[in-house]
């Protein structure tokens, strides 16, 4: 059960890396920033009184800060966890956003860590942030 359309993200991605000038990069960032859904790998487990606590996944990048991974499809999730069943919820960048300004166990989220593997650090998130405070129209 695909429910996710990223496909402008992924061409987006594709044309930025075989151009990667300054036009492709902005368009894959507004597309994360306003678009684009994740498939984020959690475990849920049971809390008191029937709710629910639920853990997200953490990767580690090469200097071994943990990153939130974030996928594009269940093709690309099925590189982190195999055939075997996943826990998931689907996530927007503001809800990713909320998690890594809010806590700071994690110091970004990663697209796709197997594949495109495009990171998004504190600083980073913090600006897109303000980039998508600052583009969206007053109430």
């Amino acid at each position: 059960m695909d429910v996710l359309h990223n496909e402008a993200l992924l061409s987006a991605i594709e044309r930025m890396n075989k151009v990667n000038d300054r036009a492709s990069r902005e368009a894959v960032l507004d597309l994360v920033i306003s678009q684009a859904q994740f498939i984020s790998p959690v475990e849920i487990l049971p809390g008191e009184n029937g709710e629910q606590n639920i853990q997200f996944a953490l990767l580690p990048n090469q200097t071994n800060q943990p990153f939130f991974p974030a996928f594009t499809s269940w093709e690309e999730l099925r590189k982190l966890c195999g055939p075997k069943n996943q826990q998931t919820l689907v996530m927007t960048f503001d809800q990713y956003a909320g998690m890594i300004l809010k806590d700071n166990r994690a110091a970004g989220f990663v697209i796709d860590p197997f594949g495109c593997c495009l990171s998004f650090d504190r600083e980073m998130v913090s600006h897109l942030v303000q980039r998508k405070t600052l583009s969206a129209p007053p109430q």
